[in-house]
């Protein structure tokens, strides 16, 4: 099973869907943020302190995972210069559209954020990953080569779901029920039976990796990174958020100078 080609796949139905991280921003977003009022999302719900992302400004910003017409435009509103690199040719198609429709400078391309072997090392200020993480089964590659091509002093920001999302049987979540089904960490690959697998395959659902705190955090320290600031976000689910309050994590980090 090819899990890459799988989610390139399932992003483009996501799309086509409408999901809320496909949909293009509107004129007045974009107008907010070419007047300095920058609003980004890492998680589904609270907007990126602004403090993180106030010295994008005329700053080189690679974009992973990041399609859709949403960050990367708002972020070439605000006067940064972006490279978006999504696996998703629709959501990449999103992002070109959007840029074009309001006259905005950018590079969008498809691509896969765990393999940034054409990009120059240190030639980014800012690494940005919303909620994506969660999509590949090892972080391994993706943190080389964040580390590689980010400059010293330059930030990393990305979202995570909690790693305890991913216990609950999603049928009866669905239902607004909770209980627990699987042990984790979680993956779709390896937590699932042949015959679910199958059958996301055929509906092309996306598959996913919970991950745990250690394997998202203890690589970055390792690499020379230091934490900066972090916060947590509801999922957006009534049913998982009466119970757990930080159900979406995001981190701001940044790449110390030696």
């Amino acid at each position: 099973m090819c899990e890459k080609k799988l989610n390139a796949t399932a992003w483009d139905n996501e799309a086509m869907r409408g999901n809320y991280w496909t949909r293009p921003v509107s004129e007045e977003e974009v107008s907010k943020a070419k007047n300095g009022d920058l609003r980004i999302w890492l998680t589904p719900s609270k907007m990126v302190k602004k403090s993180w992302i106030s010295g994008t400004k005329g700053k080189k910003v690679l974009l992973l995972a990041s399609g859709g017409g949403q960050q990367s435009v708002l972020l070439s509103a605000y006067g940064a210069h972006i490279l978006s690199i999504d696996i998703s040719k629709e959501q990449i198609r999103r992002d070109l559209d959007t840029l074009r429709r309001f006259g905005l400078d950018g590079e969008a391309r498809i691509g896969d954020m765990c393999d940034l072997g054409d990009l120059e090392d240190s030639s980014f200020d800012y690494v940005f990953i919303p909620h994506s993480i969660n999509f590949i089964s090892n972080l391994d590659d993706l943190y080389s080569g964040v580390s590689r091509v980010l400059k010293e002093g330059g930030h990393l920001l990305f979202g995570s779901a909690n790693p305890v999302l991913y216990i609950f049987d999603e049928k009866k979540e669905k239902r607004g029920k909770l209980k627990v089904k699987y042990t984790l960490p979680f993956s779709d690959e390896k937590s699932k039976s042949k015959k679910e697998i199958k059958k996301m395959i055929k509906a092309k659902d996306t598959f996913e990796s919970s991950h745990t705190l250690s394997s998202i955090l203890s690589p970055l320290f390792e690499k020379g990174f230091i934490l900066v600031d972090f916060y947590s976000d509801e999922s957006l689910n009534e049913t998982v958020d009466s119970f757990i309050h930080d159900s979406f994590l995001a981190f701001n980090f940044a790449k110390c100078r030696f």
